[in-house]
């Protein structure tokens, strides 16, 4: 068990870091959606509440599908920068999607191989999601309010309600699943450890607007502690506590509006996008 918790916090914080990394390096060259604001955040909210019901409703087959739209328009968004040519960006996409189909195929949605595979998907998703919403406008006020929002929610659904339970058996094994998770031996029988796409988006977005928001500093404090927190989340079972799905966001939630309010009243109003770019640029050149 301590082996999954490893693993998955290896990839966890590979999202994170590598959400940092593209953020520094990349612009996001068409970012389908426009700036956001609090009608956006409440908007983001309502599918966060309705979209897995509908993919409880949904065969699994056809909310694999829908995963794997969602997961090709996101690696083409994504890659676009990287590798500037569309002839090697379509063929790409195309393998990592077939490499994610084959492996829970051929080898079976329990394997070691389905479960690397998938993880790096997801890991590849969080950094197209997160610098898609960064750089599109987001603001470190609109993450924190969303993350506050999401402590209430994530407690409801996951520890009251069997809501996220039965959306990760739902989808536990099929390509494009929305989780980091390794498998491990309990007593004979298969346990599991992980964590959920839409915790991990919250954990790899909140320092990239707190970067732009208010400086190296803050973003980098953001990213320790957004990383803190899925350490001691992931940690619980070593403790004793035998968490099968915890709801993250209770522990990251108050950390993001924590942080927000501190350097607000810090440094006061945060910078746009334009002005994040500006100083960015200022620091390039002086370097």
């Amino acid at each position: 068990m301590n082996l999954a918790i490893l693993i998955v916090f290896v990839h966890a914080g590979a999202a994170v870091l590598l959400s940092w990394f593209y953020f520094q390096r990349y612009t996001i060259q068409r970012p389908p959606v426009g700036v956001f604001n609090l009608g956006d955040v409440a908007f983001m909210l309502g599918g966060i509440v309705l979209i897995p019901y509908l993919y409880l409703l949904l065969p699994r087959w056809f909310a694999t599908g829908l995963l794997g739209l969602g997961v090709l328009g996101i690696l083409y968004v994504m890659l676009e920068p990287v590798l500037k040519a569309r002839r090697l960006i379509w063929p790409l996409v195309i393998i990592i999607l077939a490499a994610d189909i084959g492996a829970a195929v051929w080898l079976g949605g329990q394997s070691v191989t389905f479960f690397a595979v998938n993880n790096i998907v997801q890991l590849l998703v969080v950094v197209g999601v997160t610098n898609t919403w960064a750089q599109s406008g987001m603001k470190a006020r609109d993450a924190a309010v969303l993350g506050a929002a999401l402590i209430a929610y994530d407690y409801l659904f996951t520890s009251v309600l069997s809501l996220m339970t039965d959306l990760i058996d739902h989808l536990a094994g099929r390509p494009f699943a929305p989780t980091v998770m390794w498998y491990f031996d309990n007593g004979g029988a298969l346990g599991w450890q992980g964590i959920g796409l839409g915790d991990l988006l919250l954990a790899a977005v909140f320092p990239l607007v707190m970067r732009k928001a208010y400086g190296r500093q803050a973003g980098r404090a953001a990213l320790v502690l957004g990383l803190s927190a899925v350490a001691a989340v992931l940690s619980l079972r070593i403790v004793g506590l035998r968490y099968s799905v915890f709801p993250v966001m209770v522990v990251l939630g108050p950390l993001m509006v924590g942080q927000y309010l501190y350097w607000r009243h810090r440094c006061g109003p945060e910078r746009t996008t334009r002005q994040y770019w500006q100083a960015e640029a200022v620091l390039s050149s002086a370097s």
